[in-house]
């Protein structure tokens, strides 16, 4: 029953960084229209949500949304961030004491 614990814990993280990712692309697709519409275009055929993630993640780091001052997209970055230490976290405690 232990063993279920670490694994419940990092389904919720995964399902909160899904939906906090799925908000931040209709904050964005509703805030910055033209860069949005750079960031979706699909010319390999591929599916688009994919491209959408690849491109996106690459923007906060290097593009244009890295450069934004804005405080949802900070937020979201610091979210990633902390969700992805916690799942770590969780991991690392589940091989220490299970």
């Amino acid at each position: 029953m232990e063993s279920f614990i670490p694994l419940v814990l990092i389904s919720i993280l995964i399902f909160l960084q899904i939906k906090k990712f799925r908000d931040m692309c209709k904050y964005l697709s509703f805030t910055y229209p033209e860069e949005w519409g750079k960031l979706s275009r699909n010319s390999l055929g591929g599916s688009q949500w994919s491209v959408t993630n690849a491109n996106l993640s690459e923007s906060f780091k290097t593009g244009f949304f890295s450069t934004v001052a804005d405080e949802k997209i900070r937020q979201f970055k610091r979210f990633r961030l902390l969700n992805m230490f916690l799942m770590g976290a969780v991991i690392l405690l589940h091989f220490i004491f299970f």
